[in-house]
This record gives C-alpha cells, sequence and structure tokens, in this order.
C-alpha cells in the first residue's frame, strides 16, 4: 500500500522511517527552543517587588563583567520593567486585541504576573475609563471571555506616576474672594523665627487618588476633616484637569546623572462657600489675588487661575 507524501510516493516502510526522521527534527527543535528560553531567563535580574530588571548583555564585556567573579547587582541593567511599563505595554496590547475576546488568566501569563495583579491592572484601566469592559455570552446565555475596548482619547495619560487631587475652597468676604491654603505660617512662628510671611509655604489640600470614580467621595472627606462640617450642597464636583510634568536629576549606578521624568494628572475639585469658615491650625484663608505669589508651584496656580476666570468670573 502506498501514500502520497511531501516526499512524493512512499511505501509503509519509507513513511516509518520518515515519521521517525521528523521526530527527531521535532526533539532538536525543542531542545534548541529550551536553550533559548534559558538564555533569555539569565537576562532576569530579582528586583524589588513589583520591578523586573534585564541586563545589557552588550556591554558585558565592554565593561569587564564575569559571571563567576562580578556580583549579579554589578550587571549593567539595560530596562526595568515595573508597574508603569506594563500597564503600558498592557494598554498597547489591549489596543492591538480590538475588542478580541480574552481571559485574565490569559493576559496574566503574557506578562508573566499572577492572576490578581492582573485583575488590578484591568481595573485601574477601567476605574480611570482608559478601557471599558464588555462582558460576552454564549447564545445559550453562558458568560465567556471578555472584551476590553481601548478609549483611545485618554492615551495621553498614559505613563503617569500619579494621580492627585486638589482640593479648593473658595469663600467671598465683601467684595474679596479667599482661598483655603495648607500652610507651616502663624503668628508665633512668624516672630519667633523672625520671618516674613513670604518665607513659608502654602499649598492647596491636595492627596494622591488611586481612581477618579473616587474624587466625589475624598473631596467631601476632606472637607469634613478640615472643617468638621458637612459641604455636600457647595460641592461643585471636579471642574480642571491637567497634565503636569517635568524632571529632576538622577545619578545611575555607574555615578552619571541622568535626568528622571515624571509626569502627573492633577484634578481640581471645588468648594464654593457662603463665608471664611473656621479651620484646622494648619490651614489658613488667603485672599484669591494673592495666591500666585504665595503658592509658589506652577500647576497649582493653573488650576486657580481657570477658576478664577471660568468659574467665578
Amino acid at each position: 500500500m502506498k501514500y502520497y507524501d511531501e516526499y512524493g510516493y512512499v511505501d509503509v516502510l519509507d513513511l516509518k522511517k520518515i515519521k521517525e526522521i521528523r521526530q527527531k527534527e521535532r526533539i532538536e527543535q525543542n531542545k534548541i527552543k529550551i536553550e533559548d528560553k534559558k538564555k533569555r531567563n539569565k537576562t532576569y535580574l530579582k528586583g524589588q517587588r513589583g520591578v523586573r530588571k534585564y541586563y545589557d548583555y552588550d556591554k558585558l564585556e565592554e565593561l569587564g563583567f564575569n559571571e563567576l567573579t562580578n556580583k549579579e547587582q554589578d550587571r549593567p541593567i539595560k530596562c526595568i520593567y515595573n508597574k508603569n511599563l506594563r500597564r503600558e505595554k498592557l494598554f498597547a496590547y489591549l489596543k492591538y486585541l480590538k475588542g478580541t475576546k480574552v481571559s485574565v488568566r490569559d493576559l496574566a501569563w503574557k506578562f508573566a504576573v499572577t492572576e490578581r495583579t492582573m485583575q488590578s491592572d484591568l481595573k485601574f484601566f477601567i476605574d480611570n475609563g482608559f478601557i471599558e469592559k464588555q462582558i460576552n455570552k454564549t447564545a445559550i446565555g453562558r458568560i465567556t471571555k471578555n472584551s476590553y475596548i481601548v478609549n483611545k482619547n485618554k492615551e495621553k495619560d498614559l505613563n503617569l506616576n500619579n494621580s492627585i487631587l486638589f482640593v479648593v475652597f473658595i469663600a467671598q468676604k465683601g467684595n474679596k474672594y479667599y482661598v483655603l491654603t495648607k500652610t507651616d505660617y502663624d503668628e508665633f512662628n512668624k516672630s519667633f523665627y523672625n520671618k516674613t510671611i513670604e518665607d513659608f509655604d502654602f499649598e492647596l489640600p491636595s492627596v494622591r487618588i488611586e481612581s477618579i470614580k473616587m474624587i466625589d467621595k475624598i473631596s467631601n472627606k476632606i472637607a469634613s476633616s478640615i472643617f468638621s462640617k458637612n459641604f455636600k450642597d457647595e460641592y461643585k464636583s471636579v471642574v480642571y484637569s491637567n497634565i503636569a510634568k517635568g524632571k529632576f536629576p538622577r545619578i545611575d549606578e555607574y555615578g552619571k546623572t541622568q535626568n528622571e521624568w515624571w509626569k502627573e494628572k492633577d484634578y481640581f475639585s471645588l468648594f464654593i462657600l457662603n463665608r471664611l469658615y473656621d479651620c484646622k491650625i494648619d490651614y489658613k484663608w488667603i485672599t484669591l489675588n494673592t495666591a500666585p505669589r504665595k503658592i509658589r508651584i506652577y500647576n497649582q496656580n493653573k488650576g486657580l487661575k481657570y477658576i478664577k476666570e471660568n468659574i467665578l468670573g
């Protein structure tokens, strides 16, 4: 009996030999894949929790690194794969899928994290409007893998180091507007240290946030903490947001100074009060007109300027 094969017509004995050859080829190919995988795994350096480090093979000979004599921490690092980078890659992958069904388990395997970590990343994206979760069902109504629809307009907000909420309290007295600031200034400190008011720091009440869905709740909680009162009727929700960015110098593992860039998303929620309420000792009302001189932080003054021009008039 003869069979048609890619090598032509062969009989049963030749077919067995061909299968044996192919099996040996597959075994050899698997060995090569395993060796490649082991070699790739050697590029991984154990770092802090949630941080993976990979060293640069190209610089090993250049720096005279020897795996037998040098310590692991001396290896030249090529890339630090942390939470922010993982989320950036995850967002790009979901964008590539274009709504294709995918399981949390598959995503966790692809990005080498636990399913719980992947659920946390997806929750962060959903809560902050980066993606929309779509629940899929089979024809008989059984729930299957979910789809994640990317909001492309939010892509510019990626790579944020933090999201900061500034809670702005505005009150009017006579024909002047006042804004509440957090400060270490008081009359005793002023006379004791022989300083002027310009020597003290003033800033808006602020807090780091994980989800924009919590802004209203956090804003009211801060108001209650400062004034020991409920100002839900005076609350105007988020009125302005802005991306602030900058850089600061950092010395790397080779002793060279590198610029570390940062970028954060600032949200401004607003309370408009009918009078100057008493507040905690480390807070002080200042006039809105003098705020730019006392609050020496550009992004905070930018938010106050928007409120003054577009809401207060």
